[in-house]
This record gives C-alpha cells, sequence and structure tokens, in this order.
C-alpha cells in the first residue's frame, strides 16, 4: 500500500496521513496472512491505546475469539520517546499457556513491543506472536505479521485532535505564525477538526 508522504520547509518529520479504509485494509491483510499460515491464536492483546481502534476488526476478520488490552507506555510526544516502556494498565485476564497474538498501530522502535512480549511470556504466555498494521524498517522487532512498511511519522486517524496541539506546539517553537501553521493543518487535512473541537 502506497501512502502519500508529507514534509514542510525546516521540519525534520516527514508524515502520513493513512484513512480509516487505508487501516481496514491493512488489517485484513494482517488476517490474510494469520489464515495462509494456518495459525491459531487464543486471544489477541491489543497495546493500548494505538491498537485499540483496528482491534475489533482484527479479531472479526481473524476469528480470535478473545480480545484484551495492555497498556504500555514509551512516546510522551513526537519523536520523544521515554527512556523505557512502563505498564500502565494492566492485562484483565489470565493467560497462562495461551498463544497470544501482541498487536499494535505501529512498530517504530520495536521497544514497547519487545519489552510487552517479554511481559506476556513472564506472565505465562505458551507463546506471543507480533503484529502490527504499520513497520518501520528500523524497528528492534520486525512484527511476524504487518500490513505495510513507513519510514514516516503516521497520524492516525483516530488521533487527529491530539496530533493538532503536540505540532501545533513543536511548529509555535520552531518559529512558525498561526497563518502558517493553518496551512499546515491544511495539507494534513486537520481543518475540519480543527474548526469543530479546537
Amino acid at each position: 500500500m502506497q501512502f502519500t508522504t508529507i514534509s514542510f520547509p525546516g521540519d525534520q518529520a516527514k508524515y502520513i496521513t493513512p484513512t480509516w479504509d487505508q487501516l481496514d485494509e491493512l488489517t485484513l491483510q494482517i488476517a490474510k496472512q494469520i489464515k495462509v499460515k494456518a495459525e491459531n491464536f487464543d486471544l489477541v492483546v491489543a497495546l493500548a491505546k494505538g491498537a485499540w481502534p483496528m482491534s475489533r476488526s482484527l479479531v472479526d476478520y481473524s476469528q480470535i475469539k478473545e480480545l484484551a488490552s495492555l497498556g504500555v507506555k514509551f512516546y510522551k510526544g513526537i519523536n520523544q520517546r521515554l527512556s523505557e516502556p512502563s505498564v500502565y494498565q494492566e492485562l484483565p485476564i489470565e493467560i497462562k499457556n495461551k498463544k497470544i497474538l501482541l498487536f499494535d498501530d505501529v512498530a517504530d522502535t520495536g521497544e514497547s513491543l519487545r519489552f510487552a512480549k517479554d511481559y506476556l511470556l513472564q506472565k505465562g504466555a505458551k507463546e506471543v506472536k507480533v503484529a502490527t498494521l504499520l513497520y518501520k524498517p528500523w524497528s528492534v522487532v520486525e512484527p511476524d505479521y504487518y500490513g505495510a512498511t513507513t519510514e514516516a511519522w503516521i497520524i492516525f486517524p483516530f488521533e487527529r485532535r491530539e496530533m493538532i496541539d503536540l505540532l501545533g506546539k513543536s511548529w509555535t517553537k520552531q518559529g512558525l505564525d498561526q497563518e502558517n501553521i493553518l496551512k499546515r493543518y491544511q495539507q494534513l487535512g486537520f481543518m475540519e477538526v480543527y474548526r469543530s473541537v479546537c
């Protein structure tokens, strides 16, 4: 799947803005890969919050019966990582001896996926495989299943309001005025959200 990359003068990051339909297609691709390998999982563990929106589609397409969530935090802003990940939301169920598909929106550094996989194994999981919608080639974890690769900063449709705040603050620090920030929001497709809730 190809995404349009957006970049701005003076901004080191490059951005992609996948649509809901594109995320659905990536999720379907993961389910197809699981079917081809004929793997059976007892449970999908979705990493909060990024995996939540598409985890329901994943369990539907793959026919994996159970879904739980684990909260692991690694980022505090655009390209701003914490020194190490931490669990802020524990698993609500027992996973001992279960074969788990760990699911997230993106494998970026891969550190949170590695941390979460180790955590699940320490909790007694029999086996843990990893699936992500998108995969960045420098990730320390290559997912067993993924929809597409990218090197860009990904702005998901379920986080546009959050990104308006983060990008606005970042660009203001870079010296951009409000008019130019709004032009960038326009290029990223943020204006409807900006006008409605900001």
